[in-house]
């Protein structure tokens, strides 16, 4: 299994595939701009295409690469 930690670019991920946050970590969203927003904290990144989209608890998803990306923030636990 994969933790968010283990992924640096898309190819990390396999179509559909998943990574949750490793265990005692969490990770909030940021805009690219640095404004925070509430979206929960993030549940697990899955590739779709050529990207990776965060999940969030309140079950939206965020793109975390390509252009306006948003930016993984970790929370230590």
């Amino acid at each position: 299994m994969k933790f968010i930690c283990d992924v640096r670019q898309v190819d990390d991920l396999a179509e559909g595939e998943t990574a949750p946050p490793e265990p005692d970590m969490g990770y909030e969203l940021r805009s690219i701009a640095g404004e925070n927003f509430e979206a929960g904290v993030v549940e697990y990144v899955v590739r779709r295409g050529d990207a990776i989209f965060a999940r969030t608890t309140v079950g939206e998803e965020f793109a975390v690469t390509g252009k306006n990306a948003h930016v993984l923030v970790p929370l230590g636990f």
